[in-house]
């Protein structure tokens, strides 16, 4: 089996935003981590942001699809971010498994 690596691409933009994570459709209280969609890299861990969680990263862009690297979260009901551990994605869109994940933050 032949496996190709890929270097990960400019950023959208490369300034950090700011994102609402929350399932749009269905019942699930959050969001698992996703893998890096240029490597495979990354893992899941039991940080995975609960519905209400802001996520603050870059965006990319693979195939017509944006993927936020994160670098902070801060779940739902607490104060302030905190750097996650480790390598960290979330896709901008769950298709069928939630709808649309990352929403523009309420004011």
């Amino acid at each position: 089996i032949f496996f190709r690596t890929m270097a990960e691409p400019k950023p959208v933009t490369g300034e950090m935003e700011v994102w609402d994570c929350r399932v749009s459709s269905g019942s699930c209280s959050g969001i698992f981590w996703r893998k890096n969609p240029f490597t495979g890299n990354g893992d899941s861990g039991n940080d995975w942001p609960r519905n209400g969680a802001l996520l603050k990263g870059v965006v990319y862009e693979k195939d017509g699809e944006k993927h936020l690297k994160v670098a902070e979260i801060q779940q739902a009901g607490t104060s302030g971010f905190v750097p996650v551990n480790g390598e960290k994605w979330m896709p901008f869109e769950g298709g069928s498994n939630g709808g649309t994940w990352l929403h523009v933050p309420k004011q």
